[in-house]
């Protein structure tokens, strides 16, 4: 032991030696500071789109140059950095920068460029050029231009940049792109070297580049969208060319009262259930806004009572439902097989909702039937939650647990869930954190099986439709029967 420590001390002492031997070989150079003979911009006046010309000559009279940085700067953004090496003790740069028109650029600003100098021996020079000043470019009106139609957005708010247009007949799902100059015939005049076109640029409003070549216009980015399902179309687009957004307004669609299953359109979707066998059949689907406690008159089901999910769906009548859920857009999706009608949200995540996927459960009909797996296919593998208040969610289904120790898959035939923050695989709840039903028809086998809930044979042959509530606030969980 003591050999080790006198090997890592001799080692240690090693380094340093050298390294002072290094510093001491080293040419050292008296102390001097680098100086800018010239630094300037040609340019006193632009326009936002435009280019800055810098000119730069640096020298030092007794050390050797090391780098020269550069940062353009307009208000609190930074336009353009750059570092150049720089060698000897004299060294000249000359460099265009362009300077964007992009969000929050003020009329009237200073571009600023900042230059560093620093010799070899670390010591720097600093200095601002702000001779420059950078306008906005007058824009007294913009065009909306979509593939089938123009609109005018007048300047209805010159100090903030806020174009309008009202009146409008939009749907509510619209593409298109802006631009500041249109030809005869109301389209994008792509030729115009003064058009400013913008289009949806990098995940965000902004100039696109347009290139020609012969007959061929190709520009840059993709067209902007506007879409609200929750809206009847558009009456109003806002354009802000401060901020660079663009927002649409409109009158709010009315919750459906009507749903008529023979309007829907036809899909088809692969389903594999607990048995591990897959069958593709044609479903019928659509798209609804749904509002909760609207009453809701059905058409095309024999009996409504038995055929939609009782999860957002509560009978009113003998062909009449008030929805449950919270007020939005779902699909509705009709399978023919069971006469049955699944609504979800596929893209809600939590905590706006929950999922549960597993086996031993079913549609909430009579006579059950166990369709569920660990698969994300069709609804007659999964149940889309309902939030029934915050960090509260439930799910009515029909349940099975079959304890069958010779089948050749035991698991298959069991009950066993869980509860997913998405439409797949990803985050979840696990039932290791949460409080157990009383009734002891459900447990938590182990943190080996990733947080299942799990029937125990007390729930072994009780058939029926179930609730099951989860509530997150108090992590308690509850499993009832209900039918």
């Amino acid at each position: 032991m003591k050999s080790i420590f006198k090997t890592t001390i001799i080692g240690l002492l090693a380094i340093f030696f050298a390294s002072c031997q290094e510093e001491q070989l080293r040419v050292h150079f008296p102390a001097s500071m680098p100086v800018f003979d010239n630094a300037s911009v040609a340019e006193t006046a632009i326009t936002y789109g435009d280019s800055i010309t810098l000119s730069v000559g640096v020298s030092d009279p007794l050390t050797p140059l090391s780098t020269l940085s550069i940062k353009v700067v307009v208000g609190d953004e930074i336009i353009a950095t750059e570092k150049i090496r720089t060698k000897d003790q004299e060294a000249t740069y000359t460099q265009k920068y362009s300077v964007p028109f992009v969000a929050r650029m003020p009329h009237g600003a200073e571009v600023e460029v900042h230059l560093s100098s620093e010799n070899i021996e670390g010591t720097k020079n600093d200095t601002i050029i702000a001779t420059t000043i950078a306008s906005r470019p007058t824009i007294p009106s913009v065009f909306l231009v979509t593939s089938t139609s123009s609109v005018e957005l007048q300047l209805t708010d010159a100090a903030n940049h806020i174009y309008t247009a009202e009146g409008l007949t939009f749907g509510n799902n619209i593409s298109f792109r802006l631009a500041t100059k249109v030809n005869r015939f109301k389209k994008i005049d792509w030729t115009n070297p003064e058009n400013l076109i913008f289009g949806w640029v990098g995940g965000q409003l902004g100039l696109a580049d347009v290139t020609i070549e012969g007959t061929t216009t190709t520009v840059s980015g993709d067209l902007i969208k506007l879409y609200d399902p929750t809206l009847v179309g558009f009456k109003k687009i806002t354009l802000d060319l401060f901020n660079f957004t663009v927002q649409g307004e409109g009158d709010k669609l009315m919750p459906a009262t009507v749903m008529n299953i023979n309007n829907f359109n036809t899909v088809q979707l692969t389903s594999i259930d607990h048995m591990n066998v897959a069958k593709k059949e044609d479903w019928k689907s659509t798209v609804m806004y749904l509002g909760e406690g609207t009453e809701m008159t059905i058409t095309g089901l024999s009996d409504v009572a038995n055929c939609m999910n009782p999860t957002f769906f509560e009978p009113t009548g003998t062909n009449t439902v008030k929805f449950l859920g919270i007020t939005g857009i779902y699909t509705v999706y009709f399978y023919p097989g069971l006469e049955y009608v699944f609504v979800e949200q596929p893209n809600a995540v939590y905590p706006d909702a929950l999922w549960l996927v597993g086996v031993g459960a079913g549609p909430a009909r009579t006579p059950g039937v166990k369709t569920n797996s660990w698969n994300w296919n069709s609804p007659l593998e999964y149940h889309f939650c309902r939030k029934v208040s915050e960090g509260v969610f439930e799910s009515v289904f029909f349940a099975e647990h079959e304890i069958e120790p010779t089948a050749a898959e035991p698991w298959r035939l069991t009950f066993g869930v869980k509860f997913m923050h998405q439409r797949g695989w990803g985050g979840e709840e696990s039932s290791q954190n949460y409080q157990l039903p009383a009734n002891g028809y459900l447990f938590s086998p182990s943190p080996n099986d990733k947080g299942n809930f799990a029937g125990t044979p007390d729930f072994k042959n009780l058939p029926g439709i179930y609730r099951f509530t989860l509530d997150i606030n108090t992590k308690v969980s509850t499993f009832e029967k209900i039918k």
